[in-house]
């Protein structure tokens, strides 16, 4: 995400879809998940087929690693529906931690099992480091850090250690 706002920046900040993916040899569809993703986490708008990058997409494109993951992790935790309630969930447990299976059984009744599988181990999230996937124990983890229901960072009482 962070390369295509980079690439976007080059552009001045603005660039119609279709020209962004002749420049990039992508086809439009290829490049609709990042921009989907983008717009969820408040990162870029589209109107008529334009992206611009929003305030919070050029702060979240220019930050150092440190704070562009914590950029990510407000801005996923309030916008980013399962990312919200698996945060909610795990941080809900004594010790932050959760089967893959209370995950899979309410992500199976929209997806296919291969994609509620895809769903559990979200990039983003993990990348943000809301939370971890322990293939070893098939549970997901809360990371040490929170995001408070104000978007603020704090840390987690239940957490894992590092």
């Amino acid at each position: 995400m962070s390369g295509l706002l980079e690439i976007l920046e080059t552009h001045g900040g603005r660039e119609g879809l279709h020209e962004l993916a002749h420049q990039l040899t992508f086809e439009v569809d290829d490049l609709l998940p990042l921009v989907d993703g983008l717009q969820l986490l408040g990162f870029a708008d589209v109107d008529r087929a334009q992206i611009e990058v929003t305030e919070m997409g050029k702060v979240f494109a220019t930050a150092d690693i440190d704070p562009s993951k914590e950029i990510f992790a407000r801005q996923a935790r309030q916008n980013a529906p399962l990312v919200r309630a698996i945060c909610n969930a795990l941080g809900t447990t004594k010790d932050g931690t959760l089967g893959e299976g209370f995950f899979l059984d309410l992500l199976r009744r929209g997806f296919s099992e291969e994609e509620a599988r895809k769903q559990i181990a979200i990039d983003g999230a993990r990348f943000a480091e809301l939370f971890a996937f322990n293939a070893d124990k098939r549970q997901l983890e809360l990371e040490i850090v929170l995001v408070d229901e104000n978007g603020d960072l704090r840390p987690s009482l239940g957490a894992r250690p590092g």
